[in-house]
């Protein structure tokens, strides 16, 4: 037995027997199955400790096998053959997608090797050591020597069985939450100076360790940084207890290695504004860069631009992470962080497009590759991006138009579009105290609201109407700030 939490492949681990010096674990099987015999000649039942929590520790420590099942024969047993068991396992009770293990006949019981198990649930469910159910079911065996007799066939299955299972320690505890710790000096380090990262997935922190974080720098010439955990913070001494630093090599560099030996110093940001932090706590590395506040777009008609960049930005973001933006775009188009070549990605994949029963035209992809992103069909659409995970979904704008307590918040007012399709003008009657807001497509999946002088596409709060009368409302989608003009005729 390994005193370990991350064990070999489940399938290095099946077939080998928890204690091979060990006679008292019975005869493995492992030969294949002659002769049928009925299935009524012996029962089985579940062991006592199946019918508790299994702790995998103990059973690893003492380097014994873990009883799951009791097995009671009939008369009609084989004479002179003991048993052993094929032990199917799953994490449903359907048993779909099921393992096969080895069971191991010894007195009445039939074991499993408790590698295997925990193998099982680090291979197919998580590393994080938290209890977990799982099902089990046998397909017992008469065994002779060398001679095995499957009782019933190959879709018998006696016994079936939910288990619950405690896998073995971590080697490394780890915490779900960290913070990232900002000081001016590299000396003074306080809580008030600490933000919380964000998990970029909704996995155990023990499958994945990927953490990322905004902050605004508290000056133009750069701060130090290290990490710590929620222990840590919730002690109010960040000097002392767990924490993470880098590595000396790493400590002026924008990307590297997070230690928590004595050696390690703080970093250093050599940045100001705001900061895009990421740290991965599993493979122990870090890097930062400048949160950008835009991303431009380029392609074969972007605007009516081919393959050149506007001098204003078509996507903006509230949290550096989700970007949108509008834009006509022709066959293919790709992103760019400024407004020219340099740091530009697309994808790598084809992009897929759909089309709802109202016709509109949805599309979904990655852009983490170098190719240009394939457009579903020219028009205005509406583009979203998480830049964390580079996923793009993308709507084709069919309608603009304004909806709010004119019309009772029903049907939008369509709006005019210009020639190229990024301007729109309607007419209204409102009355002062009135809300309202754009909508697209006559739904509510793309809106925008907020200052006329900056619409916001994320939840925009709704506009509200000044005086009462008749207006000239003019939306202007050609770059970034999104602007709208209210005319009272």
């Amino acid at each position: 037995m390994k005193k370990y939490i991350f064990v070999p492949a489940l399938a290095l681990a099946l077939g080998f027997a928890a204690c091979d010096d060990d006679d008292t674990l019975g005869i493995p099987v492992t030969n294949p199955q002659l002769p049928i015999v009925d299935e009524n000649i012996a029962t089985m039942a579940p062991a006592a400790v199946a019918q508790d929590v299994i702790e995998l520790e103990p059973y690893n420590n003492d380097e014994i096998n873990v009883p799951l099942a009791e097995v009671t024969v009939g008369e009609e047993w084989p004479e002179g053959y003991g048993f052993g068991a094929v032990v199917e396992l799953a994490d449903n009770e359907e048993f779909n997608n099921a393992v096969t293990l080895e069971g191991f006949g010894s007195g009445n019981t039939i074991s499993v090797n408790p590698d295997d198990l925990q193998g099982y649930i680090y291979d197919k469910i998580t590393h994080a050591p938290v209890e977990q159910t799982l099902w089990v079911r046998f397909g017992l065996e008469a065994v002779k020597g060398a001679q095995t007799i499957r009782i019933g066939d190959a879709d018998t299955w006696m016994c079936p069985t939910k288990i619950k299972v405690m896998p073995l320690p971590p080697t490394k505890v780890l915490e779900e939450e960290y913070y990232l710790v900002i000081s001016p000096d590299g000396e003074s380090w306080s809580t008030n100076d600490a933000v919380a990262f964000s998990k970029t997935s909704s996995k155990s922190v023990y499958d994945d360790g990927e953490y990322t974080v905004i902050t605004t720098m508290p000056n133009a010439d750069g701060a130090y940084w290290r990490i710590v955990p929620k222990s840590t913070f919730d002690s109010g001494n960040l000097n002392e207890g767990q924490m993470y630093q880098a590595d000396p090599k790493s400590a002026e560099s924008r990307k590297g290695t997070l230690s928590e030996a004595e050696d390690a110093t703080p970093g250093y940001i050599d940045l100001g504004g705001a900061i895009q932090f990421k740290m991965d706590i599993l493979k122990m590395t870090f890097e930062y860069l400048q949160a950008l506040p835009n991303f431009w777009l380029a392609g074969d008609n972007v605007n009516g631009l081919s393959w050149s960049f506007s001098v204003d930005p078509q996507m903006q973001t509230n949290d550096y992470v989700n970007y949108a933006g509008f834009a006509v775009l022709g066959k293919e188009f790709k992103f760019s962080p400024h407004a020219g070549w340099g740091g530009d990605f697309g994808n790598s994949e084809e992009f897929v497009y759909t089309t709802d029963k109202d016709g509109i035209m949805t599309g979904k992809g990655k852009a983490d590759g170098g190719g240009n992103i394939n457009v579903g069909a020219p028009g205005l659409w509406y583009i979203a991006l998480n830049y964390q995970t580079r996923e793009v979904n993308m709507t084709k704008l069919e309608t603009v138009g304004i909806i709010g307590g004119f019309n009772d918040w029903g049907a939008s007012l369509p709006m005019t579009s210009s020639a190229d399709q990024l301007t729109y003008t309607v007419t209204v009657n409102m009355t002062q105290g009135d809300e309202w807001k754009f909508r697209f497509n006559n739904a509510w999946a793309v809106s925008l609201g907020g200052d006329l002088d900056n619409l916001s596409p994320f939840n925009g709060a709704n506009i509200v109407c000044k005086e009462t009368g008749t207006f000239d409302i003019t939306l202007d989608l050609h770059n970034v700030p999104w602007t709208a003009t209210v005319d009272k005729k």
